[in-house]
């Protein structure tokens, strides 16, 4: 029997894969697109050029599949399968391009979801524009078509879709002549020269947290920290920076020449600031990880309304997570259940969620580690 919770769920993620589907085969029709799969960085990538004839299957499964699509090409065996039900964002990027000796390229990246359902910038397949420069110099037809096409999809969906330029592009002599253009793909602006006006247009925000003087997060950050055998985790891209909290001296109010800040940590001591105002959302979490032995990781994260510099998700602003939440096989109660009633004393606030994991902790209790990895394979 579907709830009404997973029914509503379950309409909210077809909405999402049509719309999906609709901008993808919207670009597929152009004759001017390159399909590409995988990424450079990871030392690979496939790129097909479909010149307008490719075409997206319907649907041919249902529930949890219902995003499968199958792309294929005319008078061709070989095809591609993309499961849209685990896209999170449409990305419009301009960034430089080793194909392009390091000019501009345009792309349409269709970013997924990792582990836990986690955003990331990852993307399984983008689109890019063919041709963007005609003898060395910016086609702006084509350039015009890409950014009106961007705001079509972003004004059918403003959640679901993002326009990024790359800072090296801003600064650019075509980042200049990018910019004469973007305006009038803008929603509300007309005529400027200023790049962070003009991509503040393409920003959706969240609705405004009711105003307090203090972060709405911060009384569970402080109950957080104070959980035994546990770190607060900032990670970014190729630096983990791990702070044990029990070595912590507290939350501080920092205030220096008229600035305020949060500060985690005693003055004299190890410590760091953080932009906790820019906390939207706190996720009780608990998946599988290699570090715990394919055992649970108990994670309390600390979200931002977009992209943080975590790469392995991207709202992913801090967390903390027990160090060692098992004895052998075995889970440790002392340690988890402190988090499991941290997460029932402040679930009724609307910035705290949990994800199926978590729930399932709750309802059947911890896991030992050996059944917690069987669970995620079985």
């Amino acid at each position: 029997m579907i709830t009404h919770s997973k029914l509503a769920t379950t309409d909210a993620m077809q909405a999402d894969v049509d719309f999906f589907h609709e901008a993808f085969a919207d670009w597929l029709a152009d004759p001017d697109i390159t399909v590409a799969c995988g990424l450079w960085s990871d030392g690979a990538i496939l790129e097909l050029v479909p010149e307008g004839q490719a075409s997206l299957l319907p649907a041919a499964y249902d529930g949890c599949f219902t995003g499968v699509r199958e792309l294929r090409l005319p008078k061709a065996s070989h095809h591609m399968h993309i499961d849209f039900g685990r896209i999170h964002k449409l990305s419009y990027a301009i960034t430089p391009s080793v194909c392009l000796e390091f000019r501009p390229s345009f792309e349409i990246r269709f970013l997924i979801v990792g582990p836990g359902g986690a955003p990331t910038n990852k993307w399984m397949v983008s689109m890019l524009l063919s041709r963007p420069y005609t003898e060395n110099k910016l086609d702006t037809s084509q350039i015009q078509k890409f950014l009106n096409r961007a705001k079509k999809h972003k004004s059918l969906r403003p959640d679901l879709v993002e326009l990024s330029v790359d800072a090296h592009v801003q600064n650019s002599s075509i980042g200049t002549e990018i910019l004469t253009l973007l305006p009038q793909a803008s929603v509300g602006v007309d005529k400027t020269h200023d790049w962070t006006a003009v991509l503040a247009t393409w920003i959706t925000p969240e609705p405004a947290a009711p105003w307090t003087i203090e972060p709405h997060c911060l009384l569970l950050l402080h109950e957080a920290l104070a959980l035994k055998d546990a770190s607060l985790v900032i990670y970014r891209e190729k630096a983990l920076i791990e702070f044990k909290t029990e070595k912590l001296g507290g939350l501080h109010l920092y205030e220096e020449d008229g600035h305020t800040s949060w500060q985690i940590g005693a003055l004299d001591d190890h410590h760091c600031h953080l932009a906790l105002g820019a906390v939207t959302k706190v996720l009780f979490s608990a998946e599988p990880v290699s570090c715990q032995g394919g055992g649970l990781n108990y994670t309390v994260w600390f979200l931002t309304s977009g992209p943080s510099g975590n790469p392995y998700r991207r709202d992913g602003y801090f967390s903390v997570v027990l160090n060692k939440p098992y004895e052998g096989e075995q889970p440790r109660l002392e340690l988890i259940e402190p988090v499991i009633d941290l997460y029932r004393r402040f679930s009724t606030e609307a910035y705290v969620l949990a994800d199926s994991g978590f729930l399932q902790v709750m309802s059947d209790g911890p896991p030992g580690r050996s059944s917690a990895s069987s669970a995620n394979h079985a």
